[in-house]
């Protein structure tokens, strides 16, 4: 018969106790790969959003401009803005109505007289001698 040894308790070699620093920068760049995938997965969906953003603002503004043109359109084909149009550019009149031409104006600047703002004539201030050579020197006016 033979006879068992008895089992001693496991004890580390030295090969495993050289392995183990090896084991460790393995660990480490495996690591260190993962990270910076995972970062640059991260900064690529971040600048994706971004574009949505940046596209969906611009869809927004074009859907704005393209409701403004639809309604400047939809003013265009008016009566009222075709006669005036009519009236300015091409010179037409109604039966019996007298035309008045302005030197200098162009037809195009005056379409009706409800067009033409008044403006307000700006209020003269009167200054004293005095006044008025303090601003000569002081403004060099």
């Amino acid at each position: 018969m033979q006879i068992k040894q008895a089992e001693q308790p496991f004890h580390r070699s030295s090969s495993f106790k050289a392995k183990w620093p090896l084991f460790l920068i393995a660990n480490l760049a495996i690591l260190f790969v993962v990270g910076i995938s995972t970062i640059r997965e991260t900064y690529l969906g971040w600048t994706v959003d971004r574009e949505i953003q940046a596209l969906e603002q611009k869809a927004q503004a074009l859907e704005g401009r393209r409701t403004q043109l639809a309604n400047l359109a939809d003013q265009m084909r008016t009566p009222q803005y075709i006669e005036k149009e009519a009236r300015a550019k091409l010179n037409l009149q109604k039966p019996g109505e007298h035309v008045i031409i302005l030197e200098g104006i162009s037809a195009t600047q005056t379409a009706w007289a409800v067009d033409i703002a008044v403006q307000p004539t700006p209020a003269v201030v009167y200054k004293t001698n005095p006044e008025q050579w303090w601003d000569y020197f002081t403004k060099g006016q």
